[in-house]
């Protein structure tokens, strides 16, 4: 996923702020798709078309100090082979959750999935 496609996809959403990580994400059980970005000041959502990147809306954009990651992300694995998929719990500033899958695309790319975990886990601070 190049950064310039995230960057066009965020940008009517952002108010002069710093982006430190923007990666997509698969939710509800890999049926929906949006693009999280962490910038100085807040969290955002934008929900996306499934099999491409594009804006169908803001879905939400919390502080980013009132969210949350769970303590450690979870690679899923078959027979001890890692499957690519990589689950991080996300606490939104209103209590809800999240799960999410933030791969790069739908199969494949191992390495883009874990170098968007750590990208999520050092561009949020706060843990439950």
């Amino acid at each position: 996923m190049a950064p310039s496609e995230l960057d066009r996809l965020l940008h009517t959403h952002l108010r002069k702020e710093t982006v430190k990580a923007a990666l997509p994400a698969y939710t509800g059980l890999g049926f929906s798709r949006i693009v999280l970005a962490v910038t100085d000041r807040r969290v955002l959502a934008v929900r996306s078309a499934y099999w491409s990147l594009k804006d169908k809306g803001l879905a939400w954009a919390d502080p980013v100090d009132e969210v949350a990651l769970g303590e450690l992300p979870h690679e899923l694995r078959t027979k001890g082979t890692y499957t690519g998929n990589t689950y991080v719990h996300l606490r939104r500033a209103d209590g809800t959750s999240l799960k999410l899958n933030p791969r790069n695309g739908f199969a494949g790319d191992h390495e883009g999935t874990r170098r968007n975990v750590r990208a999520l886990y050092d561009a949020i601070p706060t843990r439950f």
